[in-house]
């Protein structure tokens, strides 16, 4: 089975071209839990970087969770 994967534009930071990518969710997920970063990859250069703020945002709105990793996550306990 192949694994769940979510898809965004991200802009290539060597010519500024948007291209669309996929990460894992889980990937994704878990690294917004954490508070982690998300490594982000464009393909026209194999350029790699760690997500913006704003991407992270973008994320979240992607997976239709803007509630993971958020400063305002309250327990449910």
């Amino acid at each position: 089975m192949k694994e769940p994967m979510v898809k965004f534009p991200v802009v290539c930071p060597k010519c500024g071209t948007e291209h669309l990518t996929e990460v894992p969710i889980a990937v994704v997920a878990d690294a917004l839990i954490k508070k982690e970063g998300v490594y982000l990859r464009a393909a026209c250069h194999e350029a790699t970087w760690n997500a913006s703020p704003t991407e992270i945002e973008q994320l979240r709105e992607y997976m239709g969770a803007p509630w993971i990793g958020s400063a305002g996550m309250t327990s449910t306990v």
